[in-house]
Order: C-alpha cells, then sequence, then structure tokens
C-alpha cells in the first residue's frame, strides 16, 4: 500500500497507449464493480461529464484531479488524542506495521501489469491476475513446481524445494563476528545484455533481481523485510512439520516434500487469516462495520453468496474497493521509520530500497533489518504509529524518481495517480453508492449524518475545499463540482478525518472494505468465522497426515503473536541486529 497503488505492478511500467483514445465501460478481466454495474447516471462526473463518455474532456479532468492533489498536500490540523506521547498526526491505535500489512494484502488481492492512471483507461494492461483472494499468491507464487526459483532445498538430504528461499543480509563496514544471518529475502546478480552494469567496480555486485513471487513484494526496505517475515514463518512451519511427520522410504521422499508444503502452506494461510480478521480489522474498520461483518454469518450486501465464486476462478475485485477504498493505507505511510534500535531512515530512503532502485547496495545491511517491536506493539514497546487517515500523504509519496510525472499536468507522486486512476474507472458516484448502499442497508447508512444528509455532506466538502484552495488554485467551479461529485478515494479519507478523526475509517469505507475482505475469507476453505484457529489447523493438518502435525501452534490472533512465534521458531531471540 504505501508505495505502489493496489493494482500496480510498478510505478516505472509506463503505458505507450494515448491516454485520450476512447474508454470502455467494461470493466477487464478480473474486476468488476461494487454492488453491481452503475448506470451512465450512477457514474462518477467530473464538471457534469462523464469521463467514460467524453475522452475529449480528459485533459480537464487531469487538471481537476492535479489541483485537488496539490489541495491534499496541506497539513491537517489534527485534533489532540489521549496519548500524550505521540504527535497529533500519528495514529497510536495503529502502529505503522499495518500499514505494510495492507500493501501485502493488496498485493494478494490484485496483480495487475500497469497503473490505469498511466495506462489512460481500463483494458490496456489492467486486468487482474488475481482469481484466488487471500490465498497468499503473492508470498507463494505458483509453489515450487510453477515458480522454482522463489525456493530452496527443504533440507540436506532432499532435493525438493518447498522452503522459501531467503538471502543473507550485510554488513555496512566490516565483517561482524556474528556472520550474516539470513534475513533479506534472496538477491541474484544477471547478466544484462544491453551492457549496462549497476556494480560498483571493485566494491561491490549489483544484485538487481529479487527472487520473490511478486515484484512489488521488493517494493522498499519495509516491505521486503514484511515478506522475509512470513518466509521465516514457513520455512519454520515445515520444520514443525518434518519433526512430527513418520519417516518416508526413499521412494516416498518426493511425496513426503510436497505434502509437507502444503500442509505448511495451509497452516501460514489459516494464521493470516485469523490476523486480518481479529487483528488488522478490528484496528482499521469503525467498530459498528466491523462487529457486523466479524459476527457468525455477515449479511453481505454485495453478492447472493458469501462465498463468491472464488473456487471457480471467477472471483473479480470490486473497482470501488482496489481503486478506491483500499487506498486509504498511502495516507497512514509515516515520513520517517525508526528501523531497529540504531537506524532512524526517512521515507525517500526507505523506498529507494529495492533491488530495482538501488542495485549495487543489496542485500539490504544491517541498518535496514527491521527489529520488529518497532512496528508492532510487543512486550510494550513503543512502535512507529502510523499516520492519521485523511486528506493528505507524507512528501515522501511524491518521490519524482518513484512516481514521476506521465502527462501534461508533470504532477509527480502517488496522490494524483490515486485521484486519476479513480476517476478514469467507471466507478459508482459518492451520492449514488451512498444511496444504494442505504436501499440494502438503511440502518448503516443512518449511523451517519455525513452520509445520510446530502445537503450536509457537500457543505462540508466544500468547507474543506475553500479552506485551503490556494494549495491547489481550485477555482469556484471545481470547489462546485468537487463538493457535490468528489472522487471515490478522496472522499473516504475525508470521510476518516470528519467522523473518526482518522483513527481509522468511517463508515462508507468500512463498508466497503469489509465487504471485501470478510467476502475473500468467507470463500477460503478453512476460514470459518468462529471457528478457532486450532479448529482450522486441525482441518489443514488432517488433509494430509493421520495426526495433527500442527498442535504445537499457538493461537496466533495477532501480528505481535506471529512475530514472537517466528522469533522462536527460527531461533532469532538473540539474534544480530535484534529481531524482535
Amino acid at each position: 500500500m504505501a508505495v505502489q497503488k493496489v493494482a500496480d505492478a510498478s510505478p516505472f511500467r509506463i503505458s505507450e497507449l494515448n491516454p485520450r483514445d476512447s474508454i470502455s465501460a467494461t470493466p477487464t478481466p478480473g474486476f468488476r464493480h461494487f454492488l453491481g454495474t452503475p448506470t451512465h447516471s450512477q457514474r462518477f462526473r467530473a464538471f457534469g461529464v462523464d469521463p467514460l463518455a467524453s475522452s475529449s474532456d480528459h485533459a480537464k479532468l487531469r487538471g481537476l484531479m492535479q489541483r485537488l492533489s496539490r489541495r491534499m498536500d496541506a497539513d491537517i490540523k489534527w485534533p489532540p488524542h489521549q496519548v500524550r506521547s505521540a504527535e497529533r498526526w500519528e495514529n497510536p491505535f495503529i502502529p505503522s506495521g499495518y500499514t505494510y500489512l495492507l500493501q501485502f494484502i493488496a498485493h494478494d488481492l490484485v496483480h495487475s501489469a500497469i497503473p490505469l492512471s498511466v495506462a489512460g483507461g481500463l483494458g490496456r494492461g489492467t486486468s487482474n491476475a488475481r482469481r484466488t483472494p487471500l490465498r497468499l499468491e503473492t508470498l507463494y507464487g505458483s509453489g515450487p513446481v510453477g515458480s522454482p526459483h522463489i525456493y530452496a532445498l527443504d533440507a540436506p538430504n532432499d532435493d525438493r524445494r518447498t522452503k522459501l528461499r531467503l538471502g543473507r543480509m550485510r554488513w555496512k563496514e566490516n565483517e561482524a563476528a556474528t556472520g550474516c544471518p539470513f534475513r533479506d529475502i534472496a538477491r541474484a546478480q544477471a547478466e544484462n545484455v544491453t551492457g549496462i552494469d549497476r556494480s560498483i567496480a571493485g566494491v561491490r555486485v549489483a544484485l538487481t533481481e529479487a527472487l520473490v513471487a511478486d515484484p512489488r513484494n521488493d517494493d522498499h526496505a519495509v516491505m521486503s523485510q514484511l515478506t522475509a517475515l512470513f518466509a521465516l514463518l514457513h520455512n519454520g512451519l515445515v520444520d514443525i512439520i518434518r519433526r512430527h511427520e513418520g519417516h518416508a522410504g526413499p521412494n516416498a521422499r518426493f511425496g513426503a516434500a510436497y505434502k509437507r508444503f502444503l500442509c505448511a502452506r495451509g497452516a501460514l494461510t489459516a494464521i493470516y487469516h485469523n490476523i486480518i480478521r481479529n487483528d488488522l480489522m478490528r484496528r482499521v474498520l469503525h467498530p459498528a462495520i466491523h462487529a457486523s461483518y466479524c459476527s457468525l454469518g455477515p449479511q453481505f450486501i454485495d453478492r447472493a453468496e458469501p462465498a463468491g465464486n472464488a473456487a471457480s476462478g471467477d472471483w473479480e475485485i470490486p473497482l470501488e474497493f482496489s481503486h478506491g477504498a483500499f487506498r486509504f493505507g498511502h495516507a497512514m505511510v509515516r515520513p520517517e521509520y525508526q528501523i531497529n534500535d540504531q537506524s532512524l531512515h526517512d521515507l525517500n530512503n526507505t523506498l529507494e530500497k529495492s533491488s530495482m532502485n538501488d542495485p549495487a547496495n543489496m542485500p539490504l545491511d544491517e541498518t535496514w533489518m527491521v527489529q520488529w517491536s518497532r512496528f508492532f506493539e510487543i512486550h510494550g514497546s513503543t512502535p512507529n504509529f502510523s499516520r492519521r487517515i485523511g486528506p493528505h500523504l507524507s512528501d515522501g509519496l511524491g518521490n519524482d524518481q518513484i512516481f514521476p510525472a506521465f502527462d501534461e499536468t508533470q504532477r509527480v507522486g502517488l496522490l494524483y495517480r490515486d485521484l486519476l486512476g479513480a476517476s478514469l474507472a467507471g466507478m459508482w458516484s459518492v451520492d449514488a453508492l451512498i444511496a444504494e448502499i442505504a436501499s440494502r442497508r438503511p440502518d448503516f447508512i443512518a449511523m451517519s449524518r455525513l452520509l445520510s444528509d446530502r445537503a450536509y455532506r457537500v457543505e462540508q466538502l466544500r468547507g474543506w475545499l475553500v479552506s485551503g484552495r490556494a494549495y491547489g488554485a481550485l477555482t469556484d467551479e471545481d470547489i462546485e463540482t468537487l463538493s457535490n461529485d468528489p472522487p471515490l478515494p478522496f472522499f473516504i479519507l475525508f470521510e476518516a478525518m470528519q467522523q473518526t478523526e482518522g483513527l481509522r475509517l468511517g463508515l462508507l469505507g468500512s463498508i466497503i472494505v469489509s465487504e471485501v475482505i470478510f467476502g475473500a475469507l468467507a470463500s477460503a476453505p478453512q476460514s470459518v468465522s468462529g471457528s478457532s484457529l486450532a479448529d482450522q489447523l486441525d482441518l489443514v493438518s488432517r488433509e494430509f497426515y493421520l495426526a495433527n502435525v500442527l498442535q504445537d501452534i499457538p493461537d496466533i490472533s495477532s501480528m505481535a503473536q506471529l512475530v514472537e512465534f517466528t522469533t522462536e521458531i527460527a531461533e532469532l531471540r538473540q539474534a544480530v541486529p535484534a529481531f524482535l
């Protein structure tokens, strides 16, 4: 979430197609619309014009989104909160590790070849390749056979690849006595047929290739460290299963290895789902909405059956989620991070630490080894807190090297991409979306004056836009069109600021996120709302073994517990630099 849009494979993959070409109103494969496809009159408009109906007005649309993004450059004057040790812009209820768990989840839900904002319209490389939501495809790829480059040998006497590959960290100065533990994702050198070598001659070879299933998981240092955390847990689960399984003869070794892999993957997926349901969603959703969807048998309004069509491979993600509500995570990104006890890095530096952007300084050195008690609250630690959720992003997300300009507005940064991409997706207007939800769940809409009272909503939006109009040089016409028909990702951030003081999502954002996330969880075979993790792990184990080989795994229902368990099974409690 932090440095890439939900549907982006990379911000650098710029389309050669003309963004002024006509735009299809039909979602591309893997995408659909929330609550059904909106009619022409229900779609978002700018200056009264539907962007899907008139490509000739796109220059005017781009100008409007550029000016709105500049209005959102203004700092938000947040009210004080109860935690006096935190800055006003910080959210003490959501440690910053959850910002990147949200990004990881985004990668697990959507994988497209090119940003919609850059492509200029749906159908130009913007299809979603994910067909099974939240099954950790972003970590496991197509498995040891389909994605062998990301897997390592299970054990010295076994030539099957069923563990996830990791790489040694490096020491920034001199080799330390403690050696170089496997704390980074795996990275490799590749000969470049163009003859361009990014190595530092006589000093360091450039490791340009990140050996991960999803290249976006090497977007930046914190993202690659989170990926390494999950890989360490998977590998530890493989070892646990090995200790409990019976001895297989030489001819059975192949089957034993893959049973072990599938069981470990199922166990990690169950843990992942348990954390999403009981930890992450509890923190980011409006409490009333979380209670409604986390209960037994939630009433989904976006589909006839909670399970959808995921089992048949027809699962599709709503554009109103991928290009609208779930962009809220970008607002949570901090301007700097205390990576560990010794290292503080600003956001620009953090974004540049990847095999794509800085291959000559890979693998990551000790200053980038994440100490997880700095990102999640563990044993009373004080972690980096995320930013409050509102219509403002950290300056680092305007980095012109990571997010360069791509059209005549010359606007750089992630925010403009979010706004323009949403405007070109043919999504529901905020008014029509609220009305449709009200027809299905009037009790939800009645909880919020911002949603139930249109005149009040327009007044609040207009007041905020006018208060900072100098930032974006907004015209009176701009203010009227935006207050009457705001782009969805902007409104979700505005709603969070107005309704919850930025401490969690507002009602509309929470409804959209809940429908998609809890709907995806409901489609998973072992992820049953109300069943314990122990029961789910027992089901996973008995798919492959007569006994429960996962019985020693504790009840992991939070990221803090996941980190603590990984620390134990990976034997990292005494690690240098500190892991916990």
